[in-house]
């Protein structure tokens, strides 16, 4: 008998039972070398961050290491590129702001990129490519994830979180908030989702959630045992295969989102 999705009795969170699986990752070669695929910054914080602090915190981070997974190579890729659709969405703006037509503005804004020896802010550059590499990773086959995106999981962190939601401005927490850009808010539901203590005794693994890009669903795993202190377990994610990040994916999603792939700069 297969183990279904379901409410948790004890939490009112929304479970998915995890079935193993690949996941995808793209992670820096110098970070992945050192300290394997899991390997992320340790973050301190949850919740709103001094006026000052820059908040580099990706969207279900908690206390600890959460390292993100997409359930394919779209996935993955659409949420790492988006600061380059950013950049690319911009020009419209930027160009009418300067008073040229687009096209007349990106022209020059590539010409002096190219007088400068420096990649065009909307273009992949080769370094970028060559720093990187996609991994396909087997997800854990045991244990649940929450479902960030179910109504029940909404419903029950809305009523627990009401109070300190409220002071963040979030009056009734819905999906806008959750693929929102505000990570005071999203850290801490995920905080919140991470303490809580499951119908079967265990904890969540992370949060599955819907790419707000609409490419696929995601992962965000928590790294319990490095954080605390302990050596990986046999249900952690686990790489099965290194590859060049150059993938039909890639170049799909780059295409998508009319993002340029740029060659290698030559080094001196």
């Amino acid at each position: 008998m297969s183990i279904r999705a379901r409410v948790c009795p004890q939490t009112g969170l929304y479970l998915v039972p995890a079935r193993g699986g690949d996941g995808w990752r793209i992670a820096k070669e110098q970070y992945v070398r050192s300290g394997g695929i899991l390997s992320v910054l340790e973050n301190k914080r949850v919740g709103p961050l001094p006026d000052d602090a820059p908040d580099r915190r990706g969207r279900f981070d908690t206390i600890g290491r959460t390292v993100y997974f997409g359930q394919t190579q779209a996935a993955a890729y659409a949420e790492v590129l988006q600061d380059f659709r950013r950049h690319r969405l911009a020009l419209e703006a930027d160009a009418e702001a300067a008073g040229f037509d687009v096209d007349e503005y990106i022209e020059a804004i590539s010409s002096q990129a190219g007088a400068n020896n420096v990649d065009r802010p909307w273009a992949i550059g080769g370094q970028w490519q060559l720093d990187r590499c996609l991994h396909k990773v087997t997800m854990p086959s045991e244990g649940w994830w929450v479902r960030a995106n179910d109504k029940a999981t909404i419903n029950q962190v809305s009523m627990d979180l009401a109070p300190r939601l409220r002071e963040l401005g979030v009056g009734l927490l819905t999906l806008a908030d959750l693929e929102g850009e505000s990570r005071a808010v999203t850290t801490l539901v995920a905080q919140y989702i991470r303490d809580q203590n499951l119908f079967d005794g265990s904890r969540p693994l992370g949060i599955e959630f819907p790419s707000k890009t609409g490419y696929g669903t995601c992962w965000a795993w928590w790294n319990r045992r490095a954080d605390d202190g302990l050596t990986p377990d046999a249900n952690d994610p686990k790489t099965v295969l290194d590859m060049n990040v150059d993938v039909p994916a890639f170049r799909r999603v780059a295409n998508d989102w009319e993002l340029d792939l740029l060659p290698g700069r030559p080094r001196y």
